[in-house]
């Protein structure tokens, strides 16, 4: 090996190209239909909430809400409880968090009932996680297989259940926890993650103004794409600008509805009173776990041949995600 060389083509893992694309699919797809499997074992709590007389997954029961309220009654999308006219929740109240624009997103569910909305929310998110791993596998195509198998496991499984609320054993390993609880309640963790990694693909990809557009449709959980900022930030190098400007204008596009019938006033409120923060529910680690494996391959790769080569400068001369302006060259 040169001295060269980058950290993602160690020769003791090198692999004709096509062959690491064929072990790669056949991970993704395996991976795909544990999601399913995972899935399929939550239908009864997805359906059911567990409790006699109470919603049925019951965070997609606030994002159907929300939506409902976006269309009748747009100033109190913010008011924790029951309001006039909502869509009946049984007897569980309002607690939408989210920055407005995500009621949008769940415009197309009210054209469905209750439950086969729930379901077709979780198959699409479901039917997501195939292309968020070829987006992982495209980004990370010049690195060595068995870390992109791993980047994969984490991301399309999360096999990491924190104590005490979990332990970690064998079978957590196969059968996701952070999943399961996702599909049960109807969660919105799969699309924010699958944004943050269009976002990090399309990056490298050398297209800042698409992936400013995937970074900033994810602030509709702002806690995420924030903490996901330094593997952003690292991936943008150089073309911060655009980036920037597109994420920053999808941002404000999609909350000017803050303007509107004093729905401003009502998220200030909410903010001040009751705070935009919640429990680590299981379902957090699923970004969680995705961002900190790319984020650390990025960055040791980066540290790799800044530090250890003594210097860096920008490729340009490979265009797509093999380089995409984050292949590092040592300087001499």
């Amino acid at each position: 090996m040169g001295s060269g060389a980058p950290l993602a083509d160690l020769r003791s893992f090198s692999l004709d190209p096509r062959l690491k694309m064929l072990i790669a699919i056949l991970a993704i797809g395996a991976l795909a239909i544990q999601a399913y499997r995972v899935l399929i074992s939550a239908y009864p709590v997805m359906i059911s909430g567990g409790q006699a007389g109470s919603n049925y997954a019951l965070d997609f029961g606030v994002y159907y809400d929300s939506a409902w309220r976006l269309i009748h009654n747009t100033g109190q999308l913010y008011n924790q409880g029951m309001v006039t006219p909502d869509w009946p929740l049984a007897v569980k109240g309002m607690d939408f968090k989210y920055l407005p624009f995500f009621s949008f997103f769940m415009l197309p569910f009210l054209l469905l009932n209750y439950t086969t909305a729930l379901l077709t929310w979780n198959g699409f998110q479901l039917l997501l996680m195939p292309l968020m791993g070829w987006f992982i596998y495209r980004a990370l195509k010049n690195f060595n297989i068995v870390l992109i198998v791993a980047v994969l496991w984490i991301a399309l499984l999360q096999p990491f259940p924190i104590p005490p609320a979990y332990t970690i054993s064998f079978y957590s390993l196969y059968h996701s926890q952070s999943y399961y609880w996702q599909w049960a309640e109807g969660q919105a963790k799969v699309l924010v993650t699958f944004l943050i990694v269009a976002a990090y693909y399309f990056s490298k990809s050398k297209k800042p103004m698409v992936a400013g557009l995937a970074y900033g449709l994810a602030f509709y959980d702002p806690r995420i794409p924030l903490y996901a900022l330094p593997l952003i930030l690292l991936v943008n190098w150089g073309q911060y600008k655009k980036f920037g400007l597109v994420a920053l204008a999808t941002l404000a596009a999609g909350d000017a509805i803050l303007l509107f019938d004093g729905l401003g006033s009502s998220f200030l409120a909410m903010v001040l009173s009751n705070g935009i923060s919640t429990p680590f529910y299981q379902y957090v680690w699923i970004p969680i776990y995705s961002i900190a494996a790319l984020t650390t391959v990025e960055g040791v790769n980066f540290l790799y041949h800044a530090w250890l080569k003594g210097g860096f400068r920008v490729r340009a001369d490979r265009p797509g995600p093999e380089s995409a302006g984050q292949t590092w060259k040592a300087t001499k």
